[in-house]
């Protein structure tokens, strides 16, 4: 008897409807955890998907397992899981019209020995699709599913199956993919977009597509919170300042995207090697996004941000265990007997493998190509963009950063996607 759980997901952004205080671990640090290990690779992550399945999971679990899915999930009780895609429906079910290709799947092995209610209503209460599918030929499981989804992403995400993800001893898989074309609230114009350095870890440079744009946007600067700071250590003994530890530099922008309550937010250390700290800084600071989120400040500016297409692929289970979740691969439990019926010839279900692909793009557009640059309105926006010349603040994305793709409703906030831009 084989399970599997498929996540395929066109990306847009989340609504969490329901004031809900938890502690959401794995949307902050799984996310990280995942991100240092991209080895100075572009990489985007998704946690949302992996969300729903490990919620979906402990709806059935028990025991340990239950345990340890509440623990991850930040909730404390039964009740609070049914919000976990409730709260955020609204608005992934709006961001589908427009950005976000998402699908939500769980393929068992095609028996009878499957409770029905496992596969009732699940994709309207969790947003996972229950399907069936006969795991005992593996090859033609794999591409049947493999084909499913190169059709229903319109060929943009293919193969997350690879030869050996199922056997016939399998008993779950959870894939999540998603294809995310992000549509500015204003778009950006071709006609502006220049060249300019970008500057690699190891200190090389390459010229590449900047798209820029002119006008109002939330900004931070961290160079000009920390010039007391800098003053005061300048002013300090040599002996002293040995000890300082070095100050790290970060300039966050924050724009609107064209999907209600959705926005992306930037996140570049003033050092062009700073990137890997900043994710160890996130990871230790909880409250590091948060604190600067509240310091921000709406700043007219030219801004330049570099043309993105990334594809990732990731294994989460590694991730996952670091998490602390380690009973739902366990193959010796019975911590989903609830899934099988009393009668069921199989009596252990368990997690086998967690992948997840994206393909995330950002150019001037977006999605909406409707308008011709020489729209009057578009025209008018372009000499806003264009601005004084002189003396105005200038922000170029032409370092290593981080960046979130954000849903946000009611002061509640989910990343839909977490990313680090190397370099193009």
């Amino acid at each position: 008897m084989v399970l599997i759980i498929v996540f395929i997901l066109s990306l847009d952004f989340v609504h969490c409807q329901q004031r809900l205080t938890v502690t959401n671990y794995l949307e902050s640090r799984l996310a990280l955890d995942a991100l240092k290990q991209s080895k100075n690779e572009n990489m985007i992550v998704s946690t949302l998907p992996v969300r729903f399945s490990l919620c979906k999971l402990a709806s059935v679990a028990k025991d340990d397992a239950k345990t340890e899915l509440l623990s991850a999930l930040g909730y404390k009780s039964d009740f609070m899981i049914k919000t976990c895609y409730t709260g955020i429906k609204e608005v992934l079910d709006f961001l589908k019209w427009s950005d976000l290709l998402m699908f939500n799947k769980i393929y068992v092995n095609y028996t009878d020995d499957i409770e029905t209610k496992f596969i009732a209503n699940s994709s309207s209460v969790y947003g996972v699709q229950v399907d069936r599918v006969g795991f005992n030929t593996p090859s033609s499981a794999i591409s049947f599913i493999n084909r499913w989804i190169e059709k229903a992403t319109y060929s943009r995400i293919r193969e997350i199956l690879d030869y050996g993800d199922i056997n016939q001893s399998t008993r779950m898989i959870l894939i999540s993919v998603a294809h995310f074309k992000a549509t500015w609230e204003f778009p950006f114009d071709v006609r502006m977009t220049v060249d300019k350095i970008f500057h690699y870890q190891n200190k090389s440079t390459t010229k590449t597509p900047m798209m820029m744009k002119h006008n109002e946007f939330l900004y931070y600067d961290d160079k000009l919170n920390n010039l007391r700071v800098r003053d005061e250590r300048a002013h300090s003994p040599p002996d002293v300042k040995r000890l300082l530890e070095p100050i790290d530099i970060y300039n966050v922008l924050t724009i609107t995207l064209g999907s209600f309550g959705t926005y992306i937010t930037y996140i570049m250390p003033d050092d062009q090697k700073g990137l890997p700290g900043l994710l160890e800084k996130l990871a230790k600071e909880s409250n590091f996004v948060k604190n600067i989120k509240k310091m921000m400040t709406r700043t007219r500016m030219r801004i330049g941000l570099p043309r993105m297409k990334i594809k990732t692929t990731i294994d989460w289970i590694k991730p996952l265990r670091q998490l602390g979740v380690n009973q739902i691969f366990n193959e010796t439990t019975l911590n989903f007997e609830s899934i099988l019926k009393s009668n069921s010839k199989i009596k252990n279900m368990f997690v086998n493998k967690v992948k997840q692909k994206l393909f995330l793009e950002l150019d001037e557009m977006g999605v909406s190509r409707h308008r011709s640059p020489l729209d009057p309105e578009m025209m008018s926006q372009d000499r806003v963009m264009l601005g004084p010349g002189i003396n105005v603040l200038e922000f170029i994305l032409d370092r290593p950063f981080y960046f979130m793709v954000t849903l946000s409703l009611e002061n509640v906030q989910h990343d839909l996607f977490n990313g680090v831009f190397y370099g193009p």
